[in-house]
């Protein structure tokens, strides 16, 4: 037999053997509705996912499929998504024992080198180390010192640089979110608008980020790719992780060591990194506990990037696009903060149009619309149907509010939904706790944060600016908004609109902000 007939009957023997184990390994007991018909052997489904826009996807295919959710397979992997709040509560709630961990990304975890994030940790007990650390400074009974710092932000930074140039809010949001997130995790002087570790910390965020999209490194649906030699082709993954793990490393070891400088002099500010380190100076494994807030500072400066830069450029989209939903919210404003001076958290309570408003942009362009990947850790069995071990399970958020059945004509921006008699209607579901946020044990511990930033944005902007279309000519045309959205790694955000912020008419602008347009740092 000749070398080529060796290596054709080579080649069958493998296909051959594949096939083999993949129908040894196939759940020979009823699973969830699925689009069976067209799973290939070994690739599974992988020709019928979604390329973009899972979110709704995923929502289409479960009403074709006529369930509250499904089930395929890629690649020999077991995924369930999930398109009903209440499967997702006796599941991921009810169940959280056995549903409350991540499923790993190999770019990130082995590939990189960074199993440290706890929002992507496994569940154990290094997760409840780290989690507990976040959340003993970061719990809601603290959210004054959040409130206090957002508020300076807005009103020295955001409104300011607004001021400055009204056409560039995507950057002036960065700006903002980075800039609060960098002062309430390390205490550090943040320049008012380009701040240079926010302008790195943003790059760096969004490439480690990206090692989680859908098709971009093979090497997370084949983990064995990780085992290549760099000396073969196809291998430039492995130079990426190399690059992406230096800037991570190096964006977490400079600013946490400039708080420490600073701990040391005496002149830092209240901040997640120097309150925890003097939680536990005096335990004996303090040096454990310092490595623990080192890690938890970059998953905290982090993760707010993404998430909130997406609900708060839905609240501008939202207001440029629906001009009479802003007036309303305007008029609330002034009637309640007056005209003299600018709206903070005190006011919250009195503002139910513009609280109804805020979880609008919630329900309307879900931030997280699939939610972060739950993991089994054993097998399940729900209404009849058999979950394996190790199936990923992914809460489709955007399916649970846009549910027709619950919010009238979903695709509408129509904050009165949320109102009845002058007040927020409890009788429909709330967004702030409704499958925004996540489920069960790993639903997102910062959500308070960021919605404390989501209102002060809204209420310092609207409080003394307009919010429209762009203008495309000298006549003054306004340029269409049409909202449009894409999917992130795993957030949903804006497609690129036009917009412009121009002063209130009927507001002495200068005169309110004349005490914070002189600083270059906060």
């Amino acid at each position: 037999m000749g070398l080529t007939d060796f290596q054709n009957g080579l080649f069958i023997c493998i296909c051959v053997s594949a096939l083999l184990a993949y129908y040894a390994t196939r759940p020979s007991r009823n699973t969830p509705p699925s689009f069976a018909s067209y799973r290939w052997p070994i690739l599974g489904n992988a020709f019928s996912l979604p390329r973009k826009n899972g979110h709704i996807a995923y929502k289409r295919l479960g009403e074709q499929l006529g369930g509250k959710m499904f089930y395929f397979e890629v690649l020999g992997h077991s995924i369930l998504i999930i398109n009903d709040v209440e499967v997702a509560r006796d599941l991921l709630e009810k169940r959280s024992a056995i549903y409350s961990c991540r499923p790993q990304l190999k770019m990130l975890t082995d590939v990189i080198g960074i199993k440290f994030l706890f929002g992507t940790m496994p569940y154990g007990e290094m997760w409840r180390n780290h989690r507990r650390v976040f959340q003993q400074h970061f719990s809601p009974k603290n959210i004054q010192g959040v409130h206090s710092r957002a508020v300076e932000f807005a009103r020295k930074g955001l409104l300011p640089n607004i001021h400055q140039s009204s056409e560039d809010i995507y950057e002036h949001i960065k700006s903002f979110v980075g800039g609060v997130t960098l002062s309430l995790t390390y205490g550090l002087p943040v320049r008012r608008f380009n701040d240079p570790l926010v302008r790195e910390s943003k790059e760096v965020f969004e490439t480690a980020n990206a090692t989680a999209l859908p098709g971009k490194y093979l090497v997370n649906q084949l983990p064995w790719l990780q085992h290549i030699p760099d000396w073969m082709p196809f291998t430039g993954f492995k130079e990426d992780g190399r690059q992406i793990r230096r800037q991570l490393l190096n964006l977490m070891e400079r600013p946490f060591d400039e708080s420490l400088k600073r701990m040391e002099s005496g002149n830092i500010p209240e901040c997640f990194v120097a309150e925890s380190l003097r939680e536990h100076q005096d335990g004996p494994d303090f040096e454990k506990q310092k490595t623990c807030v080192k890690e938890v500072a970059l998953q905290v400066f982090s993760i707010a990037f993404e998430a909130d830069v997406a609900g708060l450029m839905t609240l501008i989209l939202a207001m440029a696009a629906h001009p009479e939903a802003q007036r309303k919210a305007q008029q609330e404003i002034d009637s309640v903060v007056g005209l003299h001076r600018l709206p903070d958290f005190s006011d919250k309570e009195s503002l139910p149009y513009v609280n109804a408003m805020l979880k609008e942009v919630l329900r309307w362009n879900p931030i997280i619309p699939l939610g972060v990947p739950h993991l089994t850790t054993d097998v399940d069995e729900y209404e009849g149907y058999h979950i394996p071990k190790d199936c990923v399970v992914m809460a489709n958020a955007y399916a649970m509010l846009h549910d027709e059945t619950i919010f009238v004509d979903p695709e509408k921006f129509e904050p009165e939904r949320f109102i009845k008699d002058g007040k927020i209607n409890r009788n429909i579901p709330d967004p702030d706790d409704f499958a925004t946020f996540g489920f069960g044990r790993r639903i997102c511990p910062g959500s308070h944060i960021g919605l404390s930033m989501l209102y002060i944005v809204a209420v310092s902007i609207l409080a003394v600016y307009d919010i429209s279309p762009a203008l495309s000519d000298a006549e003054g045309n306004p340029i269409p908004i049409v909202p449009k959205f894409r999917a992130m790694a795993v957030t949903c955000m804006p497609e690129p609109f036009r917009c412009k912020l121009t002063p209130r008419k009927d507001k002495n602008v200068e005169g309110l902000l004349k005490d914070y347009l002189g600083y270059e740092f906060i």
